[in-house]
């Protein structure tokens, strides 16, 4: 994750020069026709978005875990070999409360409701040396509570290019946490309540009624969500930890 963290800020440090470099264009373009020109004069507005997610987690196993005490029950697997995550695609959709701070900086609250799935995945062998692998799948239903500072460029007649960061609060409505269900095996619970940080880089457009914009961002867990329950599929894991990649569309 501290690899991924790093190619983002570097990322995002190319977008906040290239967005600095937009700047010095502006001045030949503010006489051309703007839509909407007062949008930005406004202490606040509102909007909507709908998006896609990546979700997955960001795993660290135990060392030297295929050496478990494989005497607790509630398992099949003879040595354990890997512990691995899949990643899954899902949807949100939220509402976009922004604050005007400055000419170039807002303040964004944009609940969200974020569907998705992940996955960790147990590979081994049994008794009789066979190949064994077991799946849990996590369903997550989040409801997220973002907040945000947005760093804008000057506008471009009809279009400007920003940077967002900030921290979310997500509560999790699909969690097994405290949930007993004799009809469903779970492997691995994972916390309900969890919190990120984010960050992510956006491009809008003015059209005559309305600002379009296509927005990418990750976030990433803060703290270790799994319930460690003394079971070879917990005690083979060291920490988990969310992490997400989320494409928006937002209409404001």
């Amino acid at each position: 994750m501290v690899r991924t963290t790093k190619r983002l800020f570097c990322l995002l440090f190319v977008f906040f020069i290239i967005a600095g470099l937009f700047n010095d264009a502006v001045a030949q373009r503010q006489k051309q026709m703007k839509n909407i020109p007062h949008y930005d004069y406004k202490p606040y507005h509102f909007g909507f978005l709908l998006g896609l997610n990546k979700m997955d987690f960001s795993l660290e196993p135990v060392e030297n875990f295929h050496t478990l005490d494989m005497s607790i029950e509630g398992h099949r697997f003879d040595t354990l070999y890997s512990v691995l995550t899949r990643p899954e695609y899902g949807f949100n959709i939220g509402i976009i409360s922004n604050l005007k701070l400055g000419q170039q900086v807002d303040l964004r609250f944009i609940p969200t409701l974020s569907f998705g799935d992940r996955n960790i995945t147990y590979e081994g062998v049994d008794e009789n040396g066979r190949s064994l692998v077991r799946n849990q799948k996590i369903e997550s239903t989040f409801l997220d509570f973002p907040l945000l500072l947005k760093y804008k460029s000057v506008r471009m007649t009809n279009s400007r290019v920003y940077v967002i960061g900030g921290i979310r609060y997500t509560h999790d409505l699909a969690s097994a946490e405290d949930k007993d269900d004799p009809d469903a095996e779970v492997l691995a619970r994972i916390s309900r309540n969890d919190f990120f940080y984010e960050l992510g880089a956006g491009f809008s457009y003015y059209f005559y009624y309305f600002k379009f914009t296509t927005e990418i961002k990750a976030s990433f867990g803060m703290k270790d969500i799994l319930r460690h329950e003394n079971t070879i599929y917990t005690n083979s894991i060291d920490g988990l930890n969310s992490k997400l990649i989320q494409l928006s569309f937002m209409f404001e």
